[in-house]
């Protein structure tokens, strides 16, 4: 269970190189959902084939992480902390949650194609976390605009995808 590795990386030693296939599911769980900073091999072979990624490097517990550690805690020692009392996590970035904006996409055409930048970064980590298959463009500056513009073309959402999305959140 994903959450229950979160517990273990906060008592590892960051960052922490993980090659075990189980764990770097974990890891790229962990990502996706915000919970940890990390690198993920690509899960793409140099012919553009899926494959599951053989590495991982997690950098971080992010502030989203450590919220969850503790809800998680509270939780398992039955103690209920009122909302006002309780210590507010920061403010996340603007923009949209990975995992909600699997949900989002679920109904489109595929191939989709994407020039959002905050879109562009979920379906990077959907992509790391095995959810979609998908072409992101590095950045690179058209004739008639000065700044640089990405591109991510989602072709499908994997079966590991459409099982998360069955999970719901």
């Amino acid at each position: 269970m994903p959450l229950t590795y979160l517990l273990h990386l906060e008592h590892a030693r960051l960052p922490l190189h993980v090659t075990d296939a189980q764990d770097v599911r974990r890891v790229s769980v962990l990502k996706a959902t915000g919970l940890v900073e990390a690198e993920i091999d690509p899960a793409f072979d140099p012919g553009g084939n899926y494959r599951l990624a053989q590495a991982a490097l997690v950098v971080c517990i992010t502030d989203d992480g450590h919220a969850e550690i503790a809800s998680m805690r509270s939780r398992k020692r039955g103690a209920k902390i009122s909302r006002a009392s309780a210590p507010q996590p920061p403010a996340r970035p603007k923009g949209p949650d990975a995992l909600a904006y699997l949900h989002r996409i679920a109904g489109a055409s595929f191939p989709l194609r994407v020039d959002n930048h905050d879109e562009i970064n979920c379906i990077e980590a959907l992509k790391q976390a095995g959810f979609v298959d998908a072409a992101i463009s590095p950045a690179f500056t058209w004739k008639d605009s000065s700044e640089p513009q990405e591109l991510a073309i989602v072709r499908r959402i994997t079966p590991l995808g459409r099982a998360q999305l069955k999970r719901g959140r």
